[in-house]
């Protein structure tokens, strides 16, 4: 498996290409760098990627990249999001979410960065699409001496979609116990082999504001998160919000 870097000359490459290089080391993938550039535009002299082989493209940025990712050894995409002067994930990273093909990680300047991945935030809703997320976390992060923790944020609000397994409706305090509930919550969604660690984590609260908070407090390194690939109607509000705020890189995994 690959991990493409798309670097952009930029100052914030070396945030971007140092997080996406430990990921791939924690998952045992590969790493390469892709620079698009426009027609006639200069060749890639990015200084943070010269330990990695680089491919150097000319066209639409987005373009080249899903192009890419359609080829069978890259099957995961490393992008840079803007600063915290000017957020937003930018026109090329919009048009990736948009059509999802693989998954993204996506690395804002100064982010907490990824170095030896001890620790991961999956938030789970409890719908079997979002669990998405959590089977790309256990196939290719799960590994002894790494805890993945398993975030739900139980609202007022339930997934209607068939098979989900969300928090029970009678329970609006952080403190209420329910290990039976834990337990089947983490047989439901986590099938990881390996031996690393697994917590359920359960909070009350708004989703952004208590994912931002756990991982935090967590002190987690990744965030790994389902994507249905639509902003459409209010879709996607938890992912936008999150590119803004999140305090480490987020991973975002096409949902089926």
């Amino acid at each position: 498996m690959t991990l493409l870097i798309a670097v952009a000359d930029s100052s914030a490459d070396g945030e971007l290409v140092a997080s996406a290089v430990n990921l791939a080391k924690a998952a045992g993938w590969d790493a390469r760098a892709v620079h698009v550039r426009e027609p006639g535009g200069p060749e890639s002299g990015s200084a943070y990627a010269e330990d990695l082989e680089i491919v150097d493209l000319e066209g639409d940025a987005s373009a080249e990249l899903a192009r890419l990712v359609g080829k069978a050894d890259v099957d995961a995409i490393a992008l840079g999001l803007r600063t915290t002067q000017a957020p937003g994930m930018g026109h090329v990273t919009e048009a990736l979410l948009e059509r999802p093909t693989a998954p993204l990680l996506l690395v804002r300047p100064g982010m907490r960065p990824l170095t030896t991945l001890r620790r991961l935030v999956v938030p789970l809703e409890g719908s079997p699409s979002a669990s998405t997320a959590m089977r790309h976390a256990d196939d290719a992060l799960c590994a002894r001496g790494r805890e993945i923790v398993m975030l739900h944020v139980a609202t007022k609000s339930t997934p209607g979609e068939r098979g989900s397994f969300p928090a029970p409706r009678i329970v609006d305090q952080e403190h209420y116990e329910w290990t039976d509930w834990q337990e089947e919550f983490c047989m439901r969604f986590s099938q990881c082999p390996e031996g690393g660690r697994h917590r359920v984590c359960v909070r009350v609260g708004e989703p952004v504001s208590t994912i931002v908070k756990e991982a935090l407090e967590d002190g987690a390194e990744l965030i790994v998160l389902s994507w249905k690939g639509s902003f459409a109607e209010g879709h996607g509000a938890v992912v936008k919000a999150l590119l803004d705020t999140a305090p480490c890189p987020l991973l975002i995994v096409p949902a089926g």
